[in-house]
């Protein structure tokens, strides 16, 4: 607040005395040589003066009589000296006023004071701060589209009409009830979701805790703890150099040079399918990795960067990876299309479409459980390491940063490290398989 002269209220002008025995009581006695006024409108008491230079007019809740008028004077001439001392609270005396927010706020502002946790309204600060976020290019599209559906889909039904005063624990377990409940495309939400869900949430907590100053004693999340998750190598489920044979062998010609350069280059999905004819240097065998399809924030498929600037690579191409591109450049000679890998048509690969129309069926005639076109990538990594490739050369062509994910997440397939740091041994290993499959024929 500023202080008393500077907000001291002023008294209202009222028009002359008409016929309106109510004008004429309000021009005597009860508030006469008072600042401000009380009055009847509708039966009721109300109260009229000047609050920070604008007019106030509200209710008192009581009706209108002489012992609740002259009750209701008292309490306005406290709130006239409460002002002149600068010391009035309007949404302490009017709560259910329409302009209580708007007072607040204005006196926060003529006070200086940053916004509480309990003045912060979560749906109006998460828009802004999405806003901010996709404005600033820090992340992908395809993140942003994550959040976007978790903010669109939970966070905001739920704490929309929340403070940022009102989050705690308790606050958060009737989240996840709540989320439990919702079914999306005819799903509940899983435990690893649900934790998925809180990471723009603190996100948002952390940004306005650092805009508004709140310190370390705002700390909604203290002894919250995440649900538990599944083990996520059980979602590695590679398929052998066998295996790998038998579902090439039931896919149309078209389709085989795309999903065998999948299994012995471990390339991303997006990656692969965002290739360019350009991308490929015949004469010194190298694959340049400087793109990936991916989602913008509606969900609409385009080009853009690589997950990370580890994954923008260039890998030296083996045999079988060479092999399997020189298969495909014949299907791409027929189209000329922008991708290198095409669909029968010669128009880039759309990953749902493939996923039911040739991957699906093709499991299905191997007589091979399901598993997601993902795992290619998994098995060039399992496959790899049981050769006793070279975890660095591994990460390189799959575009970790280092090792460390190699070993924690695919160690256990290691059977003789160090027996290659090339390649070879991966190349002897599935050109063999395709010797052994040719013999069997």
């Amino acid at each position: 607040m500023t202080n008393g002269s500077d907000s001291a209220a002023k008294v209202i002008s009222f028009p002359a005395p008409s016929r309106s025995p109510e004008k004429v009581y309000r021009k005597s006695g009860l508030n006469k040589n008072k600042e401000g006024s009380v009055r009847e409108v509708n039966g009721a008491v109300y109260v009229d003066f000047t609050y920070l230079n604008e007019r106030v007019r509200e209710t008192s809740g009581l009706n209108w009589n002489e012992k609740n008028a002259r009750t209701v004077r008292e309490q306005l001439d406290r709130i006239i000296s409460s002002i002149n001392l600068g010391a009035f609270k309007f949404a302490e005396v009017f709560p259910n006023s329409k302009k209580a927010a708007y007072f607040s706020e204005k006196e926060r502002l003529l006070s200086g004071r940053a916004k509480e946790p309990r003045e912060v309204f979560f749906k109006e600060y998460a828009d802004s701060w999405y806003n901010l976020l996709k404005d600033s290019g820090r992340v992908s599209e395809r993140t942003l589209l994550g959040y976007k559906s978790y903010l669109d889909l939970y966070l905001k039904p739920f704490f929309g009409e929340m403070t940022f005063g009102d989050f705690n624990p308790v606050a958060f377990e009737r989240f996840i009830s709540w989320a439990k409940r919702r079914h999306y495309r005819k799903k509940s939400i899983r435990n690893e979701s649900v934790n998925k869900t809180f990471v723009p949430l603190k996100m948002i907590c952390k940004r306005a805790t650092l805009e508004y100053a709140w310190g370390s004693t705002y700390n909604p999340f203290f002894d919250f703890k995440k649900l538990p998750e599944g083990d996520p190598l059980e979602k590695i489920l590679p398929f052998s150099v066998e295996e790998q044979q038998k579902l090439l062998e039931g896919m149309p010609e078209h389709w085989k040079p795309y999903f065998r350069f999948a299994f012995c280059s471990g390339l991303r999905q997006g990656e692969q399918i965002g290739l360019k004819a350009g991308d490929i240097d015949w004469s010194r065998g190298l694959l340049h990795v400087r793109r990936a399809m991916t989602l913008d924030e509606n969900g609409d498929r385009i080009e853009g960067n690589t997950k990370n600037r580890y994954s923008r690579r260039t890998i030296r191409l083996i045999p079988v990876m060479e092999e399997a591109l020189k298969e495909q450049e014949k299907i791409y000679g027929k189209f000329k299309g922008e991708y290198f890998f095409c669909t029968t048509t010669g128009e880039q690969v759309n990953p749902s479409n493939l996923r039911q129309r040739v991957w699906i069926p093709a499991l299905k005639k191997a007589g091979l459980k399901f598993r997601e076109m993902k795992q290619t990538r998994h098995s060039f990594a399992t496959v790899a390491l049981s050769c006793g490739e070279n975890p660095l050369w591994i990460a390189k062509v799959m575009g970790h940063r280092n090792t460390e994910m190699i070993i924690k997440v695919y160690g256990k397939y290691v059977e003789n490290a160090g027996a290659s740091s090339d390649g070879s041994a991966l190349n002897e290993t599935i050109s063999a398989g395709r010797v052994t499959e040719g013999k069997d024929r």
